[in-house]
């Protein structure tokens, strides 16, 4: 049986040494991160930016395989903005992963900004470091060649290592000054052909802040990893031909295996019922009047105004997306072969993917594409979690237009158009300056407040603007924590949820930010809701492990039991998965236990779900009840959600 292969990496002592585990211990990345985070490094204990906050990078058993969409890097560490364990993974990043290791967990820190190099030689694996000075790396993250931040970082290193880009088509994962400067920094990582980035397959790690974690817990800046080894040998014969893996998908589910495939990533390529693709061009017409806007306000607007911002927005934002990516069939992959290709590109280099878009568009009052098209490449650049630097500048931009800031306060020259009312598209293009304002202070930390609130996160910001702003306060009746929608998690952990308007997503769970949980529209009884959260989770928990891109669940979920059986041994997968599950809980109750939300525009999030859902029952309770009624929802849910997951 294929053994799991770690490399240590001391950032501090500049040492490393490797350690194999049977896979009925650890099967792949976020378990090999539950385990040490558990066992070894007890992080619970420590600060979040402690050399012990140990940041996991790794694939799954499957990788090397001729499946498709199995090729995810993905990392788990103890994240700065939740306060507990968290995964983030990238698209494609592990393909040039060719080395004979499954995983790196980078420990230690280094005082000097350090740059990691992994070089496969057959079953070799040379590791080597090296310094890059901070004044260095900050002119570079400025500009080079014509590109900024981790643009920049990547090309000035393909420049500075050459020979080891050319010679063994490496690739790297590098930071942004975000990491630098908050606590919501990325990984991001792009291919490389002959010397030059491949704009349009980037991707990046970015929930939870993992960069700012390999940066200012570990001084690390970049990693670059290439070689020759082939992990063709790590896997049995069933997945190392299509021939064979078309033969087994046909036996257990019918159909040959690239029919699954595209038949799975309908949504995700092209989806003929609805003329597009991609997770842009889908969701809007799914989503419609439900999308999340104005810093989620639209729970407070009747019908009428968000199907006129609906309108808008479609106009403005769905239709130049769809006749520049979608008419042009202008598609790439992350970086892995693919038959979905679902990074739609624009221009010849803007990948459009709804959630970054969503939260520098609609969610801070954006509707031009061409607008929030630089917002989105400016916070990529300087490596920023898009989804979650959304939710922060549209919580500066409804405080700024309430007064509890002034806009020189976060160093703004004026107020931003936040009114849906009167809203009209010649608004975005304010709306978006002063958001670039917003992300270039946060990036380099020029400005008091903002810097505040990229350190400590949302949650934990806005409680403290409440006390210094306390007389302000008073004045409008509004507290600052009562503009933000977040998940909670302990005393000061959060995390802003995907963009829908939907309880699971911000419900008592032990990970939230990522789709383990139930994001459909609906409104169901707690025990219910748990019930299907806790189900999914599992899976999706599962499919994370197994490195599997979720654009390729909906053939994994059915198969990976049963190939892990008989390609590799492993028995009880859906077990396995649940006890891991369950071990992360522990973890999480530690330090990130789900904590009920303080604030007000959360509650109302939840009671105008249940109105939009169509649940009568709850809606009326409500109505009779109040808040009350909420809070008993979230203390149901969380009940029957613990019994399901001590149970296993």
């Amino acid at each position: 049986m294929t053994k799991y292969r770690v490399a240590f990496i001391n950032a501090g002592t500049r040492s490393f040494r490797f350690q194999e585990y049977d896979l009925s211990e650890v099967r792949g990345p976020v378990s090999l991160g539950v385990k040490l985070h558990r066992e070894v490094y007890e992080s619970w204990k420590k600060p979040v930016y402690h050399p012990d906050n140990a940041l996991v990078i790794g694939t799954g058993i499957l990788a090397g395989s001729k499946l498709y969409g199995v090729h995810r890097l993905v990392t788990v560490f103890r994240s700065p903005l939740t306060r507990g364990l968290h995964v983030a993974a990238m698209g494609g990043a592990a393909y040039q992963f060719r080395v004979d290791l499954h995983a790196i967990v980078v420990e230690g820190r280094s005082e000097t900004p350090l740059v990691i190099k992994l070089i496969g030689k057959d079953r070799r694996t040379e590791i080597l470091f090296e310094e890059i000075s901070e004044d260095t790396l900050e002119n570079v993250w400025r500009g080079y060649r014509g590109l900024k931040g981790v643009y920049a970082l990547t090309k000035y290193l393909v420049d500075r290592e050459q020979e080891v880009f050319s010679a063994t088509s490496a690739r790297s994962i590098v930071v942004g000054p975000a990491a630098k400067n908050t606590s919501m920094g990325a990984l991001f990582s792009a291919t490389v052909f002959r010397g030059e980035i491949d704009f349009g397959s980037e991707d990046l790690a970015a929930r939870g802040g993992p960069g700012s974690v390999l940066y200012r817990a570990h001084g690390v800046a970049a990693i670059i990893y290439g070689g020759d080894f082939d992990k063709i040998v790590y896997q049995p014969d069933l997945l190392r031909d299509i021939k064979s893996i078309n033969e087994y998908f046909g036996k257990k589910l019918g159909k040959p295996y690239l029919n699954l495939v595209i038949e799975s990533g309908t949504k995700y390529r092209f989806d003929p019922k609805l003329n597009t693709g991609g997770t842009f061009g889908s969701n809007y017409p799914h989503l419609r009047i439900q999308t999340p806007m104005f810093n989620w306000n639209m729970i407070y607007l009747p019908a009428d105004v968000r199907e006129k911002i609906f309108g808008i927005l479609m106009r403005y934002y769905w239709e130049p997306f769809n006749k520049e990516a979608i008419e042009t069939k202008s598609w790439k992959t992350c970086g892995e072969p693919c038959p979905i290709a679902c990074k739609k590109v624009r221009k010849g280099m803007y990948k459009t993917d709804y959630e970054p878009y969503n939260g520098l568009g609609p969610i801070i009052g954006v509707f031009d594409l061409h607008e929030a098209e630089r917002l989105v490449e400016l916070a990529d650049a300087y490596g920023f979690d898009a989804i979650e630097l959304g939710n922060l500048i549209a919580f500066v931009f409804e405080a700024v237009d309430r007064g509890l800031l002034k806009p020189e306060d976060v160093g703004l020259h004026t107020r931003p158009f936040f009114n849906p009312y009167n809203y009209s598209i010649e608004y975005s293009k304010l709306n978006a300056e002063l958001a670039e304002k917003v992300i270039e202070s946060l990036a380099w930390g020029t400005n008091n407040i903002l810097r505040l609130i990229g350190e400590r996160g949302l949650r934990s910001a806005a409680k403290i603007l409440d006390v210094l702003y306390r007389e302000r306060v008073v004045e409008k009746n509004t507290r600052f924590i009562d503009l933000l929608v977040y998940a909670s998690f302990g005393e000061e952990g959060h995390i802003t949820p995907n963009y829908y308007w939907t309880p699971g997503m911000v419900a008592p769970l032990p990970v939230l930010g990522r789709y383990w949980t139930l994001y459909s529209g609906v409104f169901l009884e707690p025990e219910e809701y748990a019930a299907k959260s806790y189900e999914r989770a599992v899976m999706e928990l599962m499919i994370d492990d197994s490195g599997v891109c979720r654009f390729h669940r909906g053939w994994a979920e059915k198969i990976l039991a049963s190939l892990y059986d008989e390609a590799y041994g492993l028995k009880d997968t859906l077990l396995y998965y649940k006890k891991l599950y369950r071990l992360l809980a522990e973890y999480q109750s530690n330090v990130a236990e789900p904590a009920l939300w303080e604030s007000k525009k959360i509650f109302d999030f939840m009671a105008s779900a249940a109105q939009e859902y169509a649940n009568k029952t709850w809606s009326e309770k409500i109505g009779r009840e109040g808040y009350h009624a909420i809070v008993e929802w979230w203390a149901r849910f969380k009940k029957k959600f613990e019994e399901l997951v001590y149970s296993a």
